[in-house]
């Protein structure tokens, strides 16, 4: 069986009066490559946020967040370490003022390892932009900022990487050659992904397992060709065809109708509900209970 890194376990966030995440679960094992799937708005980059300890002081959390075996009630000496969270903006993870090297040459040296400026260039290459060196994060295209971000990430030879939607501005082409590179150097420095997408077809090809996460809840679990393969919840089942383009009776592209659950409803019965075409009154009024089928966990009233 795997070693568990990181388990997540009925984790809830509010801020305010708003529950932006609703008693979702799932984990991430040692040494393999999770997505975190599902549409804008559903509650992935809090999640991740939660795990990294960056949430706002404004934001209440309940459930348990364990890594390594222990509970994460502070994050010194784990976050930027043992924890390292690679964000969507590259451009404003970045320090405008101070040239690339000189970026990863501060993380080396917050994490007490060789900052020389061979090993600074090493880590460079390793993401193929050691001719940046001495430019300025404003100096380099998109991809090239995520690369020097990833540079920076490996630097601290995290035990998990959190990948927060690094491919969204990307083209198709260079999003399937950062994931290539992200999961090429986790795998030789030894660190677990947990890769945060809405590009199902890339979760596909580099997760090894995937957690479906709607409107605040993860409503499947498993591994990627399972759930992918054999989705049970509904709401998984819409995602794939609409990521496949798949087309509707009269020629349109398909599309998954309603708007998602806002944090400020009170939600009873499953999160969709309110969309799901085989929808049935216990949906909506009943808690769903969880299907399992070996290690492939989903959430829904319908066998």
């Amino acid at each position: 069986m795997d070693e568990i890194l990181l388990s997540v376990s009925n984790l809830s966030i509010t801020i305010g009066k708003e529950e932006a995440v609703r008693s979702s679960s799932f984990s991430v094992s040692r040494g393999s490559v999770t997505a975190l799937a599902g549409e804008s708005g559903s509650g992935k980059s809090l999640t991740a946020l939660a795990i990294a300890g960056l949430l706002p002081s404004s934001a209440t959390v309940s459930g348990s967040i364990i890594f390594d075996g222990f509970p994460l009630t502070t994050w010194e000496g784990i976050r930027g370490r043992k924890i390292v969270l690679m964000l969507q903006s590259a451009s404003e993870a970045l320090n405008p003022v101070y040239r690339i090297r000189e970026q990863v040459r501060k993380v080396l040296s917050m994490n007490d390892r060789d900052s020389s400026d061979e090993h600074v260039m090493e880590l460079l290459s390793s993401v193929g932009i050691a001719d940046a060196s001495e430019k300025y994060p404003h100096e380099l295209s998109g991809g090239m900022q995520q690369r020097a971000l990833l540079s920076m990430a490996m630097a601290a030879e995290p035990e998990l990487l959190i990948a927060d939607e690094i491919t969204s501005s990307l083209d198709e082409d260079n999003a399937d050659m950062m994931l290539r590179l992200l999961v090429r150097l986790a795998s030789e420095h030894g660190s677990s992904v947990l890769f945060i997408t809405h590009d199902l077809p890339l979760a596909a090809r580099y997760a090894g397992r995937i957690a479906v996460m709607h409107a605040g809840t993860v409503v499947e679990e498993g591994d990627t060709g399972d759930v992918l393969s054999s989705p049970g919840h509904p709401y998984t089942k819409l995602l794939i065809r609409c990521s496949s383009l798949e087309k509707d009776s009269d020629g349109s592209l398909l599309v998954i109708n309603g708007i998602m659950p806002s944090p400020r409803d009170r939600i009873r019965g499953c999160s969709f509900s309110s969309r799901c075409p085989v929808s049935i009154p216990a949906c909506s009024s009943v808690s769903p209970p969880l299907r399992i089928s070996g290690s492939h966990l989903w959430r829904c009233v319908h066998e």
